[in-house]
């Protein structure tokens, strides 16, 4: 599957800069959940990643919220479109799965829409590598289209680029507190004039101290 992520990405990442740059001027619900993101961010923690990144537009927010953020994508040319829009910011290539940042050093994640082409099977490894880099207490948020419940969680659904799975929200919470994430806050949000007919589920935590 990360091939297929990185390959479907990369031959519409212009297409997808150009219809996702504005989406946090449009989506107040979003901003509002990075708002409260940022200030679990301990003042001068360090670096907060967001992860699965796309165009930039979550790491030019939180800079524009004092947040010190750094975008990793899998695709090449999304990093691309990144940088050219955003070209004082960091951005790096970088699957999720497998992340090339050194245990306990980050003040924060964020990962939005990027769990959803995750196999289901994988998530709690991939929650499992989000705790390793992330300092104790730090906070992560993660936004996902919910599932209705847990019969159809993980059921891939029709996604413009590559294949992409509804995850419903107690799966992710127990899937996150498996690996040792506590402070949950749970919200979703119907969707919006325009988009696909799925809820949208975030999910605010804290790495734990273990």
């Amino acid at each position: 599957m990360t091939d297929a992520v990185r390959d479907s990405y990369d031959a519409r990442a212009k297409e997808y800069a150009n219809l996702f740059l504005d989406h946090l001027d449009r989506v107040a619900h979003d901003r509002e959940w990075l708002g409260a993101f940022a200030r679990l961010v301990s003042a001068g923690a360090g670096v907060v990643a967001d992860v699965g990144c796309g165009p930039g537009n979550v790491v030019n927010y939180l800079a524009e919220l004092g947040v010190e953020a750094i975008g990793y994508d899998i695709s090449p040319a999304m990093i691309d479109e990144a940088r050219r829009a955003f070209p004082g910011s960091k951005f790096h290539v970088g699957d999720l799965t497998s992340l090339d940042i050194a245990d306990c050093s980050l003040a924060g994640m964020v990962a939005r829409y990027s769990l959803i082409h995750v196999a289901p099977a994988q998530l709690t490894d991939v929650f499992g590598e989000f705790f390793r880099v992330l300092e104790p207490r730090a906070p992560v948020l993660v936004s996902f289209f919910a599932a209705n419940s847990s019969v159809t969680h993980g059921l891939p659904f029709d996604h413009a680029v590559v294949t992409a799975h509804a995850l419903f929200p107690e799966k992710v919470v127990a899937e996150m507190q498996a690996v040792g994430f506590d402070g949950f806050e749970v919200s979703t949000r119907k969707p919006l004039d325009g988009e696909r007919p799925l809820d949208h589920g975030t999910i605010l935590a804290r790495r734990g101290s273990r």
